[in-house]
């Protein structure tokens, strides 16, 4: 669901003609009181540092470019990067720049691990010219766990035997150690991030036992760069999930926040400085080449339908419940669209990626590797030999994002198992949860459709392959709702279906639901649904039903009213003729001190007889 192509980071590197560019050390160019080494280091609020950064810009396929197995600037076929590289991004208006390296065969053998100087020292020229223009900047380890790569010396790998694991931990501490204290006087434009794109290889799903290792990687980076100085101390870090995919690390996937107990004792315990690294290319057809017709035209074109600008807004306010309001800012490290002759449908993504990263408090990071034409890997948007804006209309897109107050956002909250008025786990027709039952009254009669809104669990998607299914009439007739979400977790999801026939005064309805979901648990649920609405035809709401009006105090038939049949009821259960169930007990129990006495039928036969109960 969450697929991406490997052309974009490593094709073009493997087939490149191997060229090394020459590191000779040209010296800083960066002013030290206004960023960078030397300058005095500013504490940020998550709320600053996210002003701060966006909007930004990857400058992609440059220092994780590989040739061979030797990482090099222009191995990929970019020139150079030069002081006007950066200059032409913060003239464009962007704050931030992410700085993709790779290491590889620079990395010396065991047990020092030692880092190329001469690399390192280019890694630090280019930090220092984005430094000159002001710009925040992210550098990580990029392609060093690229399962692909492993002919070129790829290493940091999730799914290598246990055994070996120990190795490449070791490997990696040393690698973070020396990278931290080579920046280690650097002021807080300087964001690390712990690795990119991290996984197993395959696209079949996160493997917990391989999770589990990238939350062990985070930790150590986390543990390693704060003891190194104290401006790492305090200084923000950025982790990813599983393939920094936003599905599996916002999914109840196996993606853990690393603990940071080494952090600076002058933050205060309330205030994270952890970042979560989140990448989206979705839908993968859209955002990549996709795929072409007979006669070799691209398909896959559009974009900006309301289904999907409500995927993207469903995923990122997942990522706004799951960490932002946590107070761990999420940057979405890249995110793009290749040009495939679909200027309009591009501005209209990126346009919609930016308003609502920046609503919910994220910083969006466009990818951009100097790719140009169309196809394939074309994500350019300016022009590296020639400083130019290749996509104006892009660029300017990405911009207005940010001009005038935020796209307003409410949070989703989302319904726990007691607020429900349903709970939907793995079921049969026959085993359908119940949701309302009753006569309709005045306040019903007309309905012509209900319509359920409910959230999925946070490992599942309501997607074209899943069904849920509404039995809307007395004589058990069902309707299938078939998915169209691929979020996982998605919460605010809403099933509309029609009644067999328009409701009368005085008619009985009964409103089921169930699921025929892959989970088995028990005790694991598929969907919670939060409320329910009778519409008229003409689609006003004439009633909703949650958990709180679902049940009456007293009223067992659900017809919204009391009366003598509803006291032989509460009579038979304080008496112990009969045996309630625990819906009927919360039904008769009316003055809620955790029994049926005959205090109750008392209280239940006085309303039938509208005798006052104050």
């Amino acid at each position: 669901m969450y697929k991406k192509s490997l052309l974009k980071r490593l094709l073009s590197g493997i087939i490149a003609a191997a060229v090394t560019a020459s590191l000779a050390f040209t010296g800083s160019v960066f002013a030290a009181d206004t960023a960078g080494e030397g300058a005095s280091f500013e504490d940020l609020s998550q709320n600053e540092i996210v002003e701060a950064m966006a909007p930004a810009w990857n400058l992609g396929n440059q220092l994780e470019a590989v040739s061979g197995s030797t990482p090099s600037e222009t191995a990929w076929g970019n020139p150079t990067i030069t002081q006007n590289t950066f200059k032409m991004v913060k003239d464009a208006g962007f704050k931030a720049v992410r700085i993709p390296v790779s290491y590889f065969a620079r990395i010396g053998g065991a047990p020092n691990y030692t880092i190329d100087a001469s690399w390192l020292t280019r890694i630090k020229e280019v930090v220092d010219m984005a430094m000159a223009e002001g710009l925040y900047a992210i550098i990580n380890m990029h392609g060093d766990g690229y399962n692909s790569m492993v002919n070129n010396g790829a290493w940091l790998l999730c799914n290598a035997p246990a055994d070996e694991q120990p190795a490449i931990k070791a490997k990696y501490e040393a690698c973070w150690k020396q990278i931290a204290t080579t920046f280690k006087d650097y002021d807080e434009h300087l964001i690390f991030e712990s690795m990119n794109e991290e996984f197993d290889g395959e696209y079949y799903g996160p493997q917990l036992e391989y999770y589990q290792n990238i939350n062990a990687y985070n930790q150590i980076f986390v543990d390693t760069v704060r003891k190194t100085s104290e401006n790492n101390s305090k200084r923000w870090l950025l982790v990813p999930g599983w393939n920094t995919d936003i599905g599996y690390t916002t999914g109840n996937y196996g993606f853990e926040i690393p603990t940071d107990t080494n952090r600076a004792s002058s933050i205060p315990a309330d205030e994270q400085r952890i970042m979560i690294s989140v990448h989206y290319y979705n839908p993968w057809n859209f955002c990549g080449e996709g795929n072409r017709d007979k006669d070799g035209k691209f398909t896959s074109t559009e974009w900006g339908t309301e289904a999907e600008v409500k995927s993207l807004q469903d995923l990122f306010t997942n990522c706004y419940n799951k960490f932002v309001a946590k107070g761990y800012p999420v940057i979405i490290g890249e995110t793009g669209a290749v040009d495939k002759d679909n200027l309009d449908s591009r501005v209209k993504f990126y346009s919609e990626v930016c308003k609502n990263a920046r609503s919910r408090g994220m910083v969006p990071v466009v990818w951009d590797n100097n790719g140009h034409g169309q196809g394939a890997d074309k994500f350019g948007l300016f022009n590296r030999s020639t400083f130019e804006v290749t996509q104006p209309e892009i660029i300017d897109a990405i911009m207005k994002a940010y001009e005038g107050d935020p796209l307003p956002f409410v949070p989703s909250v989302p319904y726990t198992k007691d607020e429900a008025l349903g709970v939907l786990y793995s079921a049969s027709k026959k085993e359908a949860t119940m949701l309302t039952t009753g006569t309709a009254n005045d306040e019903v009669a007309g309905a012509t459709q209900v319509r359920l809104t409910f959230d999925c669990a946070p490992d599942v998607s309501f997607n074209q392959y899943s069904y849920l299914y509404v039995i809307v009439d007395a004589d058990g007739t069902q309707v299938s709702v078939q998915g169209d979400s691929d979020v996982v977790g998605a919460l605010g999801l809403k099933a509309t279906v029609d009644l067999k026939e328009t409701l009368k005064k005085g008619d009985s309805y009964t409103i089921k639901a169930y699921t025929p979901s892959w989970k088995n648990n028990t005790e694991d649920y598929v969907f919670l649904v939060g409320k329910l609405e009778f519409l008229d035809a003409d689609g006003n709401v004439l009633k909703t039903v949650d958990k709180n009006s679902a049940i009456v105090k007293g009223d067992f038939n659900g017809d919204g009213t009391i009366t003598t049949s509803d006291v032989g009821v509460v009579n038979a259960f304080a008496t112990g003729a009969l045996s309630p169930t625990a819906e009927q007990f919360d039904v008769a129990d009316i003055d809620g001190n955790g029994q049926i006495t005959t205090a109750d039928v008392g209280i239940v036969n006085s309303i039938a007889r509208g005798v006052s109960v104050e």
